[in-house]
């Protein structure tokens, strides 16, 4: 099943902001198997960076820092492999400057 997850803010009467990827649901493995009814997760399909320059990483948590840099990472790794062998260098560029991780 693929699903369409878009955590957004919006200010009444101003603006709005939305982060929409789409994920694939897969199986997850956990510590506890409630009732053998096992346990479900997202796996990313669209990987485009988010863009940190909007981000006050002040407001973040370090896990949640964590979970943007190792999404990053994977942005990196997936997209950046077909970049390398596309040989769009500019493109690939942007990608890991995009992609640096961030810190609190």
């Amino acid at each position: 099943m693929i699903l369409s997850d878009e955590p957004g803010y919006y200010e009444d009467g101003s603006f709005g902001i939305r982060i929409e990827n789409l994920v694939l649901v897969v199986p997850a493995t956990t510590k506890y198997n409630y009732r053998g009814r096992g346990s479900l997760t997202f796996t990313p399909i669209t990987l485009v960076p988010i863009q940190t320059k909007m981000i006050n990483t002040d407001l973040l948590t370090q896990t949640e820092v964590d979970w943007l840099n190792l999404y990053h990472k994977q942005c990196r790794e997936v997209v950046g492999s077909e970049l390398e062998k596309q040989g769009r260098q500019d493109a690939l560029q942007w990608l890991i400057k995009e992609t640096h991780p961030i810190s609190k």
